[in-house]
Parts: C-alpha cells; sequence; structure tokens
C-alpha cells in the first residue's frame, strides 16, 4: 500500500530539484495528471507537492490557468539580491554569539564536501550551510523571511550558473572564512565577509540576461 506522505515527500522533492535544475523550465506548464503519471504516482500527492511549491515561490498558478514553473525576472532576482545583502550579514552577527560548537561542526563538515562539487550538488551544500548560520540566530520571524527569500532566490542562482558557470573556489574559500570568524565570536567580521559573499546585483542580472536572449 502507497504511502500518501511518502509520496508526497517524493513529488516535493523530485519536482523542486527539477524545477532548480533547469528540467522543467522557467515558464513552462505543469500538469497534474501528467506528473503523476510520470512519477508513478497518484494525482493527490502531486497536487499537494505542487501547492507547497506555490507557497514556496517556485511555482505560479492562477484559476482557471494552467500552473507553470516561475518566470526568470532579473529586476526581481536584483530586488530579492539586495534584500539579502540586507538581512544575511545582519543574521550572521545575530548568529555569531549563539551558534553552538555542533552547528560550527556541521557548516565544517558541508564546507569540506564543496570542493569538487558543482551545479546543483554544490548549490544544496551551500544551501544548507547558509541556512546553519540563519537558525542560529534563533529569530523565528528572521528565519522565516530569510527561508522564503532564499528558495526563490536559489531558483535564480542555479539559472545563474547554467548561463556562464560560477567561481566555485572563491565560494569555497569565503565560507572559510566565515567559519573562522565564528570560531573567533568576531561578529564584526562575520558580518563583513558575508557582505563581501554576495555577488554584486548588476553581475546577477548580466548573466539571468544571458538566458533570456
Amino acid at each position: 500500500m502507497q504511502n500518501p506522505k511518502t509520496n508526497r515527500e517524493n513529488v516535493l522533492t523530485r519536482l523542486r530539484s527539477e524545477i532548480y535544475g533547469g528540467a522543467r523550465a522557467p515558464g513552462s506548464r505543469l500538469v497534474q495528471t501528467d506528473l503523476a503519471r510520470e512519477y508513478g504516482v497518484s494525482a493527490t500527492p502531486v497536487r499537494e507537492a505542487m501547492r507547497d511549491l506555490v507557497n514556496e515561490g517556485l511555482i505560479t498558478a492562477t484559476a482557471h490557468r494552467a500552473a507553470r514553473v516561475r518566470e526568470l525576472d532579473p529586476a526581481e532576482a536584483v530586488d530579492i539580491n539586495e534584500l539579502r545583502l540586507i538581512l544575511e550579514p545582519y543574521a550572521a552577527r545575530q548568529a555569531t554569539e549563539r551558534i553552538s560548537p555542533t552547528e560550527i561542526a556541521e557548516l565544517e563538515e558541508l564546507h569540506g564536501r564543496m570542493p569538487g562539487a558543482e551545479g546543483s550538488v554544490w548549490v544544496e551544500l551551500n544551501h544548507r550551510f547558509h541556512m546553519i548560520i540563519i537558525e542560529a540566530t534563533r529569530n523565528p520571524t528572521l528565519v522565516g523571511i530569510l527561508t522564503n527569500l532564499r528558495n526563490v532566490s536559489r531558483f535564480y542562482f542555479e539559472a545563474a550558473l547554467r548561463a556562464d558557470g560560477g567561481d566555485y573556489a572563491k565560494r569555497d574559500r569565503e565560507h572559510a572564512a566565515i567559519i573562522a570568524a565564528l570560531r573567533r565570536r568576531d561578529a564584526d567580521e562575520v558580518e563583513a565577509v558575508m557582505a563581501a559573499h554576495f555577488s554584486p546585483s548588476v553581475e546577477l542580472r548580466r548573466r539571468l540576461t544571458l538566458l533570456e536572449g
């Protein structure tokens, strides 16, 4: 007998991964019955997973129209990048005195797996790295805001990587600097390194425009 909860989680994980990775192209239609047939499940877990992804901002759905993967919007990507540039360095500062040794060890473990990783694999490790820091703020409001921003930001980040790759080595070095500053409980340094870690918005817009053309 099928487990609806497990099916929903499996569909959610698979569909989210396909959207992030570009297998489901921006703007492409998502038909519940087609997805259910492709994934070998009933329509119910597909409908539930799609509802979750609407809430995450990865799918758009309106009455009497087919659901679609969200469109690429460089202007929106820049807005989200600018908001994260304000909030994530602040979150990193807040986390500096609150993060536990266990969480720092988790950051080091993730950092150790990043060299040699690329594409969606690296992005997933990077996402988990940053979420540990965000959750270490112990601030539910800030965690909620940044989780929502990062869900959509990741969509654009992976698209930008598909456009012309990324400097993984530079980002890995910055992760090492963040960990070192967290270990020293140096809030000023953590905040500064996190701010420098973000891609300039003008560069993000340029890379996304490559995909539009």
